[in-house]
């Protein structure tokens, strides 16, 4: 079972973390920079507009020491001019870091306020009672205010969110402006109450190492984030506190180039921000949330945070491209990500996204790094789906997927779909990103159910850590694994429990009835349980599904744990709740009765409990039973591997069990059952069938992926790695484990790539690759074999093609090359 970095917390965070509270006195707030005088105007409650140029400050009962000001228009029309001088509070920041400002007014009717940090307000930066944050003295966490606020007008107030300030050194001071700009609605008499201001601190201030040390050369492993809000990111770093304090940390081993047009066109030079457009740390605060103020870091992250969590742990050196802008849309009825199809034109943000990454490339290669370019993630389609242009869109994502991986000369580029929040109701556009990264080879879907939003359409702090995630685990290619750890599910009276190693006493399990949504192809035909669980030994939190009663089995079967082509081996987890529990996951053969379905006759290789109480292996429709049985209630991990087929076609196979209730390997780790046997061929499996009744499965996986674990286990006499050729046909190991071949048997010449010269076009032709998700394949051409510029290559249904135009060259040469993920 996978356990999870980030734990599966409640939902129920507040608005904002912990923010002190500085009081507006006349000590520290001026008119204009003129001191202010505690008596009102003489004409303050008498004249509304004429003399609207004027604030005071009254002392409200309880607030020893302090007051509210008040500011004197009481205007009626819409846009009502306006003269007030601003008001300039100035507050001390005791230690250097990245704060969250805000400004604490009466949001209440007939109030607003015009607020920005270090400069006028305009009529854009007006709060009023529709963009407030709602305080609550009652809440926790929240502002923390000082004793002049001992009475508390916590229900009556709100916070004006100004952004972030970055102070370099400790006691640095701030000065926010508050002015009383006119309503914008008609017959509205809006008239400020301000009170104070509060801060709270968002990322620590860590002293700078250089992203790249002088003489130090990496290797980074690239990966693109695009699209329109929830890719940029609308968590709040104000929630990041309590059990998510953590996050607000720079990431040192993760780095991030951020380009986003809504602040880059506000820069008379980008380099007036060192952290737009230039590789950094990652940390939040890399995105642009609407109305906000100030350099980068910002008030809001996206889900770089989790996913760079995520990859961390198996990449060394991760980093980040993002190109987001929100409210974008991707067909062609506006200006915004539209590609260069079918016509030759394209969208402001598809030349900012390709000009963005290669410029980011290029920097990577100027401070003489190297990197692997992954997989971009893709969110977007909010602004799309509520309007005509919902019917190009299953087109136009599709064409947008060729001209990135075109333009970016990457063609068989993992493309990776983030799901948008299912609380939008958007099934048009949800079915559209499902029925895509199913269409185009090489593309993930990553499934949003279960993660909340603060407004309908934006992930809460809380969501977009788990998304993030979810998108790092498939950014990294975990194609092979199905876990229920992390549910794509719509569930019924269900609340996760949090992880908890320890727990006193175990909660206990919370069934409820489940409904399947997208969950990688999985389907079942009855309603199931889903069940999540604190129990001892090493099965610890997570969910499961299945049936623990005799409602019905559960049946379905998973496609995208493929390709199977190079698996040794098969692992699932099970419980059985009954002493005659039936479990089985196998992988599922042809589909022989053509119902485009998996029962168990059509059982290529299969494992299981029976209702005899024993473990089994399942080939077809022959069972062998072992002789040692399984426990009701007991987690069991049952691994099954097999070798290559031997010159009769027979092959060694075995099934091992662990208890991870009790934490044993049954049989002392010696295998419980091995056979030798005929099986059909892995790389024929439709994908992995199971069948569940009276029992729950979790984790489901087949053997790791990559060309080590490719040659370990399949080939682990292979003595030439990767470059070498070691059956001599001409193909390199590499390119044989590219295209599905045997390295220690000559295969045909017409397995390996192809050449082919039609209308003064060359072109290298790849067959299918079986293993397109973990192999970046590029071509290169040169003329004088000194300087080589990569080939333009294109995905097709059955190959991948690189095509050079070689009219006007008198000789041109090529050269292919791979890179491995591993």
């Amino acid at each position: 079972m996978i356990l999870r970095t980030l734990p599966f917390f409640a939902f129920t965070l507040p608005l904002l973390g912990e923010f002190t509270y500085v009081d507006a006195t006349l000590d520290n707030t001026t008119l204009a920079g003129e001191e202010l005088t505690l008596e009102p105007p003489a004409n303050y409650d008498t004249e509304s507009n004429s003399n609207d140029d004027l604030w005071s400050l009254r002392i409200v009962s309880g607030f020893e020491g302090g007051g509210t000001f008040f500011e004197s228009d009481t205007g009626s029309s819409a846009g009502d001019s306006e003269n007030t001088a601003d008001l300039i509070t100035s507050i001390t920041i005791p230690t250097a870091g990245t704060y969250q400002i805000v400004a604490i007014f009466n949001p209440s009717s007939n109030r607003d306020i015009a607020a920005r940090i270090g400069s006028s307000p305009t009529q854009d930066d007006v709060f009023d009672d529709s963009n407030f944050l709602r305080v609550d003295r009652d809440g926790a966490p929240e502002i923390i205010f000082d004793s002049s606020y001992t009475n508390g007008r916590g229900s009556n107030a709100g916070a004006a969110d100004l952004g972030t300030v970055t102070t370099t050194t400790d006691n640095e001071v701030i000065q926010i402006h508050i002015n009383g700009l006119a309503s914008t609605e008609a017959n509205d008499s809006e008239r400020t109450r301000y009170d104070g201001i509060g801060f709270g601190l968002v990322v620590p201030d860590v002293p700078e190492e250089p992203v790249f040390p002088p003489g130090a050369t990496t290797h980074r492993d690239v990966f693109i984030i695009a699209g329109q809000s929830n890719a940029d990111g609308r968590g709040l770093n104000s929630e990041l506190v309590g059990d998510f304090d953590s996050f607000t940390a720079q990431q040192p081993e993760v780095i991030i180039h951020y380009s986003n047009p809504a602040y880059g066109d506000t820069l008379d030079d980008p380099a007036d921000d060192p952290l737009y457009q230039n590789w950094s740390f990652v940390r939040p605060g890399f995105s642009i949330a609407p109305g906000s103020n100030g350099s980068l870091p910002r008030g809001t992250f996206g889900v770089e945070i989790g996913a760079g969590i995520e990859l961390a742990q198996h990449f060394p050196n991760p980093a980040f491209i993002k190109v987001t802008r929100g409210g974008t849309r991707l067909t062609r009825e506006t200006e915004d990500w539209h590609p260069p199809i079918p016509v030759e034109d394209e969208g402001p943000l598809y030349t900012e996204l390709i000009s963005s990454v290669q410029q980011a490339l290029q920097e990577l290669t100027d401070a003489g790094d190297t990197y692997t370019l992954h997989a971009i993630f893709w969110h977007q389609g909010e602004s799309d789906g509520s309007n005509s242009g919902i019917n190009e869109y299953p087109q136009t994502i599709q064409d947008f997927i060729t001209c990135v991986r075109r333009d970016l000369g990457h063609p068989n580029l993992r493309f990776v779909i983030g799901e948008l929040s299912a609380e939008r109701q958007d099934e048009n556009i949800r079915g559209i990103q499902w029925d895509v990264s199913r269409i185009i080879r090489n593309a993930n879907f990553v499934p949003s159910l279960n993660f909340l939003t603060y407004d309908g359409t934006h992930f809460n702090a809380d969501s977009m850590l788990r998304f993030g995630v979810r998108v790092g685990e498939m950014l990294r290619g975990q194609e092979r694994t199905l876990s229920f750890e992390e549910p794509a599910f719509t569930l019924t009276d269900f609340t996760p429990i949090p992880v908890d190693p320890t727990p006193d006493p175990a909660p206990p399990r919370l069934p409820a009835i489940a409904t399947l949504d997208r969950q990688f192809d999985f389907t079942a035909d009855n309603d199931f349980e889903v069940v999540a669980s604190t129990d001892s030994g090493e099965y610890i939190g997570g969910q499961a599904v299945g049936n623990l009663t005799l409602a019905g089995p559960l049946a379905g079967e998973v496609e995208s744990i493929l390709p199977l082509s190079a698996a040794r081996s098969m692992q699932a987890e099970f419980l059985p709740a009954e002493s005659d529990s039936t479990l089985l996951v196998a992988g599922w053969a042809e589909d022989s009765n053509d119902d485009e379905r998996f029962d168990a006759s059509e059982t290529g290789l299969g494992m299981g409990l029976n209702s005899d109480g024993v473990f089994f292996l399942r080939v077809g429709t022959n069972l062998f039973p072992s002789s040692l049985g399984y426990q009701a209630d007991d987690w069991y991990q049952l691994t099954t591997s097999w070798t290559e087929p031997d010159l009769l076609g027979m092959r060694q196979i075995e099934l091992r069990v662990r208890n991870l209730t009790n934490a044993t390997d049954l049989n002392n780790g010696a295998p419980l059952i091995s056979i030798n046997t005929a099986i059909s061929p892995p790389a024929l499996w439709n994908g992995i069938g199971l069948l569940v009744d009276r029992g729950l499965l979790d984790s489901i996986g087949v053997e790791e992926r990559g060309f080590s674990g490719w040659m370990e286990n399949r080939f682990p006499d292979l003595v030439g790695g990767p470059e070498g050729d070691d059956d001599g046909d001409g193909i390199a190991n590499a390119f044989e484990y590219v295209l599905g071949l045997d390295p220690t048997q000559s295969d045909s010449s017409t397995d390996a790539p192809f050449p082919s010269l039609e209308d003064d076009f060359f072109t290298l032709s790849y067959p299918e690759i079986r293993r397109a998700e973990d192999v970046l394949v590029e071509v290169e051409s040169s003329t004088d074999l000194v300087i080589w510029e990569p080939v333009p290559g294109e995905f097709l249904e059955d190959s991948i093609n690189f095509s050079a135009d070689v009219t006007e060259e008198p000789r041109l040469f090529f050269r292919p090359s791979l890179t491995i993920e591993e």
